[in-house]
């Protein structure tokens, strides 16, 4: 996990980019679609309190695709000027 301490290093230096941010949240969509996939392809039945766990998962894993789309719109909707302007 060496890109997440290079991200976080350069977050508390504030010199994390636009770009970097949302190179950052298209990992964790990618991620995060791929074990939601895997999840839900699965055929195996382990019974009612893991089929339980399993949809309890998928919630999750729903959730935080749509937090992390709604985070890269939001992103993409500031313009790189009123960025650079805020932290200057």
């Amino acid at each position: 996990m060496d890109w997440v301490e290079n991200l976080l290093q350069k977050s508390c230096e504030r010199t994390l980019t636009k770009s970097e941010v949302l190179h950052s949240l298209f990992h964790m969509i990618e991620v995060n679609e791929n074990t939601l996939n895997h999840i839900q392809a699965s055929n195996l039945d382990f019974g009612p309190e893991l089929e339980e766990l399993k949809q309890t998962e998928i919630r999750d894993l729903d959730f935080h695709l749509k937090y992390y789309r709604s985070l890269v719109n939001y992103i993409n909707s500031v313009p790189e000027n009123k960025i650079i302007e805020n932290n200057s």
